[in-house]
């Protein structure tokens, strides 16, 4: 099919200038056969930068194409350096008879300003789910080369109320008796460092790794500790379970002891020994806790916050690098210093979390990068 300026120009959103008071924006973007990568809608971005947004999201898609009429999907976190942008990206494809594979690429691509990227973190699930939904409504509605239907359009724009459904989906987990709104109790690493005397860092390891921690003693002791572990999660919303009786499915979960043997593969915190078992140390989370001892709780919480701050980049800039067609060894050379060989684990781990389809060149980079960052001590 030819590529119709005219009809493009119907899709957008009309916006000459970024809306510097619009903290999100969207954007639709599709492949044209004629031309390449095309933002076919967008709202509080100017055409420039959307175009720029599209080519970049887009051709990082372009490896996972195939030769099958299958439908393709897949999500990935961005970073945009030149916007100071963060984005997220839902990937799919919509029927396209006369192209090589019957497939035409397309993505729902949210961002936010890139000092959020700990809140664009946190709201990654909810954003899959919505741009699910809309994807759907797309391959249903759109027609390339023609203009968004209004229904489409409006979901699109949609995308950019956040709030709402967060709101629907913490109430689907709160039917089934899982919080994953921050704890109202407030957490407080004095009463962790009281009571948990020994390994302490196998929990705070196994909350970065996505591994479940369960944590037992009485309720109101488990509460708070629970409350406390999730300060080492600020990227993320945890499911949590504040007490039960019965084995459930959550990151964080109270139970009493002999309940908690049941979860074989959880990081134990046993609340009366004042021990982790389970799980492997890390340096990095000892060091985390070390220089945590002796400042109040709110310096608690900014610190925290400002190592998996880093942590974060760090996963985006191998996130990126990953999306890319080739890798150079200058490119690594540059991005090492950014890393830290320690933290390796921790960064892969985040990095494949939030960009799956991008795992295995993850995999591959991650070790050829760890040795170059090896030479440097940037976040010692």
């Amino acid at each position: 099919m030819t590529f119709n300026p005219q009809l493009l120009e119907l899709n957008k959103s009309g916006n000459d200038k970024l809306h510097q008071n619009n903290s999100i924006s969207v954007c639709f973007a599709t492949f044209d056969d004629a031309i390449g990568p095309i933002s076919a809608y967008h709202k509080h971005l100017d055409d420039h930068s959307a175009g720029e947004i599209a080519v970049k999201v887009m051709i990082g898609s372009l490896s996972l194409h195939t030769d099958n009429k299958s439908e393709l999907c897949g999500e990935s976190i961005i970073p945009f350096s030149k916007q100071e942008k963060i984005a997220f990206s839902y990937f799919f494809t919509i029927p396209a008879p006369k192209l090589r594979g019957g497939q035409r690429s397309c993505s729902l691509i949210i961002l936010m300003d890139a000092k959020e990227q700990l809140q664009m973190y946190r709201l990654a699930p909810f954003l899959s789910t919505q741009c699910k939904r809309v994807s759907n409504l797309v391959r249903e509605r759109y027609v390339f080369g023609k203009s968004l239907p209004n229904l489409v359009r409006q979901k699109i724009d949609d995308l950019l109320d956040v709030q709402s459904y967060k709101v629907e989906i913490e109430e689907f987990y709160a039917a089934r008796k899982i919080t994953i709104t921050k704890s109202k109790t407030k957490g407080s690493m004095q009463f962790l460092n009281k009571v948990v005397k020994k390994d302490l860092d196998k929990a705070i390891l196994a909350i970065l790794m996505g591994r479940p921690v369960v944590v037992t003693g009485d309720e109101v002791m488990t509460e708070i500790a629970i409350a406390s572990l999730e300060i080492f999660a600020p990227h993320k919303d945890l499911k949590k379970v504040f007490w039960t009786n019965q084995i459930v499915e959550a990151d964080l979960i109270g139970t009493k002891r002999n309940i908690a043997k049941a979860y074989d593969d959880a990081v134990i915190v046993d609340l009366i020994k004042g021990k982790v078992t389970g799980g492997e140390h890390s340096k990095f989370c000892k060091d985390l806790l070390a220089s945590l001892r002796g400042i109040d709780e709110g310096a608690v919480v900014q610190k925290v916050n400002d190592k998996i701050s880093e942590i974060i980049t760090s996963a985006s800039i191998l996130a990126e690098l990953a999306m890319r067609k080739e890798v150079s060894k200058g490119d690594i050379s540059t991005v090492a210093p950014m890393f830290n060989s320690e933290k390796m684990g921790i960064i892969v781990t985040i990095a494949k979390s939030m960009n799956p389809i991008f795992t295995r060149k993850i995999d591959s980079l991650a070790p050829i990068i760890a040795r170059e960052a090896s030479t440097y001590d940037v976040f010692a």
